[in-house]
């Protein structure tokens, strides 16, 4: 099988998940992912789920002003372990003070391991498939309180540059319906790699 059939395969086999009116009708349109900092719940407990390089993270504790801020990503290349060492120099003062906590590990590990209703609110930005998107969704229910929200990036069918499809649309659809929450607010940058955040039913 070559790589486009398999690009066509992998998006074929994705649940198709057919929401109801009450999913999506108090959703609201924000012009991206800054804004949407802002109406994530304030002064609590967050995680970013996919650090990187921490190049969201500053924009997180300037605009969302979390009391604490947890940064769960595994860093495991050479490339992102660069990512973690810039964060440690960046944010020396957040960590040093206890506002900022790093959890180095695999997102469906480490978050697992945090109390049940322990997050105000999870931002998950990891490899956007749907294998892993849908088991963070499924963890983050677990983890974050009955009034928290579950929000997350690269709510899009794909990279269209390097040809890599995501299952982050088939992962939110389905978990919405199946676990009862809705859509509050999507983002729509123009370069097409929107936001998401949702909350319970």
């Amino acid at each position: 099988m070559n790589t486009r059939d398999s690009r066509f395969y992998y998006k074929g086999a994705l649940p198709q998940t057919q929401l109801s009116l009450h999913h999506t009708e108090n959703a609201r349109l924000l012009p991206d992912r800054g804004e949407l900092l802002y109406r994530l719940p304030h002064g609590g407990i967050g995680a970013e789920i996919g650090a990187a390089f921490g190049d969201f993270t500053g924009e997180i504790l300037e605009k969302n002003v979390p009391r604490e801020l947890y940064l769960i990503d595994a860093w495991d290349t050479p490339r992102y372990q660069d990512g973690l060492t810039q964060i440690k120099t960046k944010f020396r003062d957040e960590l040093d003070n206890g506002r900022l906590h790093i959890m180095q590990g695999y997102s469906t590990v480490r978050l697992a391991e945090f109390p049940n209703g322990f997050f105000d609110w999870v931002y998950i930005d990891t490899n956007h498939s749907f294998e892993t998107t849908w088991e963070e969704l499924v963890i983050s229910h677990a983890k974050v309180k009955q009034t928290g929200r579950i929000a997350g990036h690269d709510f899009c069918t794909g990279n269209v540059v390097d040809a890599v499809p995501y299952g982050v649309v088939e992962a939110c659809t389905k978990f919405c319906k199946d676990f009862h929450w809705q859509f509050e607010y999507l983002t729509v940058e123009s370069q097409g790699h929107f936001s998401f955040s949702l909350k319970r039913l």
